[in-house]
């Protein structure tokens, strides 16, 4: 079927339309949530063991009670709101700023949101061991792009950059995954210098959307009706406990907080914790090491015509401006996705988490008082994303710890973080955030999180000769 472009807007709707089909379709790698970078810093909070099994909570016995445990929410941008948009010369109306836009990133960007909750926790001494056990329900999405991918939809394929050049689009795409942990980590304390820790994990997945492979071509003619050639090759992985959309509404509304899935994975996390001296500490941790294998509701979804090119000349474009029908949209848009038509088959596929390595170091220099610098670096398919945090920490007394620190994060000089740990008895209440100025500018602000938290702490601590550490129930 052939269709007569009248104007370069026509041109803007096809990369539109493209792009959104791209969007819905391409997904990168499985992402797995996380816990504030603040709480490395507070070993007193069981949670740090989260971040490194090697640390040893400052209590015998410890326990979070269902659903008042650690909960963690972040989110990352690329860009700012004030980045994004400025207002128009006229009145309070907001536009997109195409070249502030693009001037910010890089050759590879992602967006991610991510959520953590530990539905039960519950750890205990013996000796110079210590023993935890964790429940938790982790969910994550990423959408990665490329700098191109926001100038085509910014620009639209006829602008003059586009005319007459190939563009390939092979690292663009949606990654959403929801899984349960089930996890029981274990600390050796050796020779009261060094601290070595485990944890080991079954997965349980839920939710997974992968794409294995993923390479896309378009070219735009430069003759006056603007043709657009274009080609795909896909395969795509999805999972989910809901089997069919004819019935989803009651299956979400039947969906137990614990129901279990025939997705089974396995991971593990390693840490060291060793004291140079009486004021100066390392810590090396890998975590996030594993795998989830996906069988129920499986559905793979591959390129009918791998490479096939395919020419589109456009369409009248007043058909959807006046007097235009549903059913021509219909047909228009069915043309299109015919082309880039996908084939379903039900293969059982496994995917991977993206492991983090953590390496730091704390000096305790002053009673009370401690600094501690953390790499930390995220392993993905895409990229590899390392990230930097200054931490400061002042405890006032047995009940209240504060700390604050600095991160340059996802080229994001702008975070600066502020935590608060209070322990009133056996209770242990603590609130983090590792961007806070995102809370009084979130125009300002690329990344934003927060993590908190409730515990019972029982016992005396095992206190380090010498130490000036914060100790709270001594």
């Amino acid at each position: 079927m052939t269709y007569r472009m009248i104007n370069k807007k026509a041109g803007t709707f096809i990369t539109g339309f493209i792009i959104s089909f791209c969007l819905f379709f391409f997904s990168v790698s499985t992402s797995n949530s996380q816990v504030s970078r603040s709480v490395y810093f507070i070993e007193q909070v069981p949670s740090s063991a989260i971040l490194n099994p090697a640390f040893h909570p400052t209590c015998n016995f410890f326990i979070d009670m269902p659903f008042l445990s650690s909960f963690y929410l972040g989110f990352e941008s690329p860009f700012t709101f004030d980045e994004l948009t400025k207002k128009w010369d006229t009145g309070d109306s907001l536009n997109i700023d195409r070249e502030v836009v693009l001037g910010v990133l890089d050759h590879k960007n992602y967006f991610s949101f991510e959520f953590y909750s530990a539905l039960f926790r519950a750890g205990f001494r013996i000796k110079n061991h210590f023993i935890q056990f964790n429940i938790s329900k982790a969910f994550s999405t990423k959408f990665s792009f490329e700098k191109d991918l926001a100038s085509l939809f910014l620009y639209g394929n006829a602008d003059e950059q586009f005319l007459g050049k190939q563009f390939l689009l092979s690292n663009t795409g949606l990654n959403m995954t929801l899984y349960h942990e089930f996890s029981l980590g274990y600390t050796i304390k050796l020779a009261d210098k060094i601290s070595i820790g485990t944890r080991l994990k079954y997965l349980n997945g839920s939710f997974n959307v992968w794409t294995e492979k993923m390479d896309f071509m378009l070219y735009t003619g430069e003759n006056s009706n603007f043709p657009i050639t274009a080609s795909s090759d896909i395969l795509i992985h999805t999972s989910s406990t809901i089997s069919s959309f004819n019935n989803m509404i009651r299956q979400i509304s039947g969906y137990k907080w614990f129901d279990l899935s025939q997705n089974h994975g396995y991971g593990f996390d390693l840490g060291l914790d060793y004291e140079i001296n009486d004021k100066v500490s390392v810590t090396a941790s890998i975590i996030d090491f594993g795998w989830i294998t996906w069988k129920e509701n499986v559905k793979n979804f591959t390129s009918v015509n791998p490479d096939a090119e395919y020419t589109f000349e456009g369409f009248d474009v007043s058909s959807f401006i006046s007097g235009g029908s549903f059913s021509d949209t219909v047909d228009i848009l069915d043309t299109i996705t015919d082309q880039f038509g996908l084939e379903t088959t039900y293969a059982v596929y496994t995917s991977h988490l993206n492991p983090k390595l953590y390496l730091a170091g704390m000096w305790h220099f002053m009673r009370n008082n401690e600094l501690g610098l953390m790499i930390r670096t995220d392993f993905t398919e895409e990229k590899i994303k390392p990230s930097l945090t200054l931490n400061y920490t002042h405890n006032f007394g047995k009940v209240l710890a504060i700390n604050t620190n600095y991160s340059y994060i996802n080229k994001n000089y702008y975070n600066i973080g502020l935590g608060v740990v209070f322990r009133l008895g056996p209770v242990q209440l603590y609130a983090l955030n590792d961007m806070v100025v995102a809370i009084f500018e979130p125009q300002k602000a690329r990344n934003y999180n927060f993590h908190i938290g409730l515990s019972f702490l029982f016992g005396k601590p095992e206190k380090k000769a010498d130490m000036p550490t914060y100790t709270p129930s001594e």
